[in-house]
Formats: structure tokens, sequence, C-alpha cells
């Protein structure tokens, strides 16, 4: 019988691994729980090989694509991505499907997708420019400074000073980073994400600020569930359905016109506030879209 692995890189499977696997055998599924770093591939004759560690293993039936690790070098990115890629290709499952994890783990790619489909987003710059990421600040007021590939909020820098803007980007561009510059929306000390499993909207929570501007749960943030917002849900489908996801949770901003503009869209998110706030473990219908998909 075949078998659904968990991809995660942390040496012990986190909360969220945790439920996928419960989740998974609930439905009669067998499980493993691979890091990415002990993956190796062998290609020869037309046929592809999976190592883990030093052992020839049986590939999976179904693959859950959570994390290839949180300090990797491009290089070991991209390895890890193509490992999952060919075995993708070898008519495995996975979810999410790796391009679609490629466009929503560039965040500027990611907006510029969403934004071609018509979906509201904040006013966004690339560049390795310091001057004119100086310029803009000068220009929006107020700026978040973000890093390109990152996510729980970490590394994000809030100011409405075009001087201490310069000073960030002078720091990026001095270790070859480049300058991913975002207006700051004014938001009543709260964001929405919305969880979205297939076509489905599971459910959304407000997830309010406390000492900070940051409403990531990772950095302190309180969850209480929201309504349901039809303008809202629709923005969450449709980003999902964007850049090709078929799980996601969505951060939505509320602006002071009562406008609604998408932030981010997350190709693996964690839920454990999410599954507090509403009841809804989305680790059941996770494992409902693989049980139905899954190579036999």
């Amino acid at each position: 019988m075949s078998y659904v692995a968990i991809i995660h890189e942390a040496p012990v499977p986190t909360w969220s691994s945790r439920q996928l696997i419960l989740a998974l055998e609930r439905k009669g599924l067998r499980t493993a729980y691979l890091r990415p770093s002990r993956m190796s591939l062998e290609v020869f004759g037309g046929n592809v090989k999976l190592h883990y560690g030093l052992k020839a293993i049986e590939k999976p039936g179904a693959m859950i694509v959570r994390s290839f690790g949180f300090t990797v070098s491009s290089e070991q990115f991209f390895a890890r991505l193509k490992i999952l890629a060919i075995l993708s290709s070898e008519n495995i499952f996975t979810i999410n499907p790796i391009d679609s994890i490629i466009n929503a783990r560039d965040k500027f790619h990611s907006l510029y997708i969403l934004s071609k489909n018509g979906i509201p987003i904040p006013e966004t710059l690339l560049t390795e420019n310091v001057f004119l990421a100086t310029q803009k600040a000068k220009e929006w007021g107020d700026v978040v400074i973000k890093p390109l590939m990152g996510s729980l909020g970490y590394g994000s820098l809030r100011t409405n000073e075009p001087d201490i803007a310069f000073h960030i980007g002078k720091v990026l561009a001095s270790i070859n980073q480049p300058l991913y510059v975002q207006k700051y929306v004014k938001k009543p000390q709260r964001d929405i994400r919305v969880f979205v499993v297939g076509e489905e909207v599971l459910g959304a929570i407000y997830r309010f600020s406390r000492e900070s501007w940051k409403t990531n749960v990772a950095q302190g943030a309180k969850v209480v569930k929201a309504p349901s917002i039809s303008e809202v849900e629709e923005l969450a489908l449709k980003a999902t359905k964007a850049l090709g996801l078929m799980y996601s949770g969505v951060d939505i901003g509320e602006t002071p016109e009562g406008k609604y503009v998408v932030f981010e869209v997350n190709a693996s998110p964690l839920w454990r506030g999410f599954q507090q706030a509403t009841g809804i473990n989305p680790a059941d219908k996770i494992a409902e879209l693989v049980k139905m998909n899954i190579r036999k």
C-alpha cells in the first residue's frame, strides 16, 4: 500500500505536521515524515530511485510539502525543490503543487500574479536601488520593508522616516539583498486570515496585534473567530486559485475606506491559532484531498 510523505525540515514533526499525520491515519493512510535535507534522488536508465539517508526507499503515493527549511542557501533550496519537483512528475500527488509553492514563496511574484488577476494588493516595489526605495518611502509616508522570502513576520521593518528607510536599504544592499518595499496599509489593529482547502473556505479569524503593528500569531497576535464576509471569502478563493494552490492561508487587510487588500497567500500555513478560534482542524480536509488523489 502506498504512503503519504509529510515533507518538513524540522528534526521532529511540528504541531501542524502531527495534525496531518493523525488525520491521514484516521483515513487509513500510511504516513512517513521526511526531511528534505535527507532526501536524495538517483537517476539512471530512465528510472528514478529515492534515498532517505543511506537507504533506498519506496517512492510515496502522495506528498504534503510543508517546509524546505528555515535557513537554507539558494543552492540547497533549489536542490530540495528539484528533488520534489521530479518526484511530483513521477505521478506522485503533491500538495501544494511545486509550481504554486514557488509562486507563493516569492512574495513579489505572487503579488504580481494577484494584481494581474484583478485582486487588490498594497502598492509594492522591488528594487536594488536604495535611492528609489527612499523616494518611495517619502512618497508613501509609511512603509514596510520585508524579506523577499520570509515567514511569520520575522525580518519585516516598518518606518515612516525616509532616512531610516535609507539606512535599512544600505544595510540590505551591503549584504546583496534586494529591497522589497510596501506601502503600509492602515488597518484597525487587525487583519484577517482565511483558510482555504480545495474550493472551500473553512473559516476565517481576526488576528489582533498586541504591542506591535504585526498581526502574526507567531509574533503574539490574539486570534478571534471572524464572521463570514462574502467579499473576503471570494477574494481568498480567487487568490488561492490564481496562484494554483490547493490549500492556503490568505492574509487580508481592511483599509480605512472599508475596502479589502490581499497582503500575502501562504502555501504552507500554520493553523493552531485558527483551530483554537474556530474549532475547525484543516488537517482533516487536507487529508480528504490526499485520499481522493493518492496514487494507488
